[in-house]
């Protein structure tokens, strides 16, 4: 706990545990945390959640200090441009008064769309990126993989520890608008707030020529100490206007075809759509990064279907590379996007189409669609993701 300068609004720092507290959290497992704060205001975007990255080779119950990784194994790697998120597949927030305010599936990879969009892998090497264990090359990513070592260890011997790291998830409360300050959400309007992460399998964490060369599992990761870290300051009785809150929801399809019509229902209020590929037959393979975001083979056409907010049928047609990036980056409510980024994404490397739209729409009763045109093929078909960005006011 600490104070700030100011004695009338002294900053308090919340450390919560998980409801089902273990000595490790392995793949699959969903880790609860319930967050209470009686008498005071939750600043908003300040929901950290930290830990320990433990990875090893062998998958023993309880994992053996003896199986992490060593300097033999130098093919095995995670995304570097998200870091310890990898392992975070599912985030779930709900309030004691409001109910779910959120729920994000495949939140790994809109992360990787979020990162790839805002920065370059130059930026990963920064201290707010290095806390979440993201690095600026493959190779740096397989020495955190390593783990902590001490000057009396040797190189070629076990670390004593995992990686610590300090993330700050991409889950709604983490998105408030920030308006003319800093928001603060009152204990006495959401009660106590519930968030639980959901942790990924290790096959769409870890990937490599190591990781494809061993058994099923072999490569596998652990969480340990393992906490949520928040700010607050005290209740000032004070009225206060509704928060928002950006919100954003997933759902998938295939496309199989080289004219695919993917068309899908949202139930919350959206602004706009950000969509990903992924070819399906590499999805969860340990040869390859399941966060890549591929771009589909020839892209001549998309096609954007839906109702604006008057009810008026719009479509949108787009021809060009260029047009379709920038109406992508758009999506993600980016306009800091590099040149040297823009390049990358022309030349296919983290790829994505999206639309903003002009105003909320309900997506609940009129469906969005996309139509597009390519060569993929029923033979080699391709996964999209499309996140739903929308809001929640508090």
């Amino acid at each position: 706990m600490s104070n700030s300068s100011n004695s009338q609004r002294p900053y308090v720092h919340h450390r919560a545990f998980p409801l089902s507290t273990q000595d490790s959290y392995k793949e699959y497992t969903n880790v609860d945390f319930r967050l209470s704060f009686p008498g005071r205001k939750m600043i908003a975007n300040s929901l950290r959640v930290e830990g320990r990255f433990n990875a090893y080779k062998l998958n023993t119950s309880p994992p053996q200090e003896a199986n992490r990784l060593t300097n033999t194994d130098v093919n095995s790697f995670y995304d570097p441009q998200i870091g310890i998120n990898a392992c975070f597949q599912q985030l779930t927030t709900s309030t004691q008064n409001q109910g779910q305010l959120e729920l994000l599936s495949e939140a790994p990879r809109l992360c990787k769309m979020i990162n790839t969009s805002m920065a370059t892998q130059n930026d990963m090497g920064n201290s707010h990126n290095s806390c979440e264990l993201k690095t600026r090359t493959l190779m740096l990513a397989n020495r955190v993989l390593k783990g902590e070592r001490f000057d009396n260890v040797l190189d070629t011997a076990a670390p004593k520890a995992g990686m610590s790291f300090s993330s700050k998830p991409i889950c709604c409360l983490n998105m408030a608008s920030a308006g003319m300050g800093q928001p603060q959400v009152k204990y006495s309007t959401t009660g106590d707030i519930f968030f639980t992460v959901q942790l990924a399998r290790n096959d769409a964490v870890f990937f490599g020529s190591d990781v494809a060369t061993a058994l099923s599992n072999v490569y596998n990761y652990t969480l340990s100490e393992l906490s949520i870290s928040f700010s607050s300051v005290p209740d000032d009785n004070q009225p206060q206007m509704p928060i928002d809150f950006h919100t954003s929801s997933n759902v998938r399809q295939t496309v199989q075809s080289t004219f695919s019509n993917v068309s899908v229902n949202e139930a919350n209020l959206s602004n706009s759509v950000s969509c990903s590929f992924l070819k399906q037959s590499e999805e969860n393979s340990p040869s390859y990064n399941n966060t890549r975001l591929d771009k589909p083979p020839l892209v001549t056409n998309i096609e954007y279907l839906f109702n604006d907010a008057t009810n008026k049928f719009l479509t949108f047609n787009l021809k060009s590379n260029q047009e379709i990036i920038e109406r992508y980056l758009e999506s993600m409510s980016n306009s800091k996007v590099n040149s040297v980024q823009n390049v990358m994404n022309k030349a296919g490397e983290n790829y994505g189409i999206g639309i903003k739209f002009s105003d909320y729409l309900d997506l609940s009763s009129n469906k969005f669609g996309v139509n597009i045109t390519s060569s993929v093929s029923s033979t080699d078909p391709y996964i999209i993701f499309l996140y739903f960005h929308g809001k929640v006011s508090i």
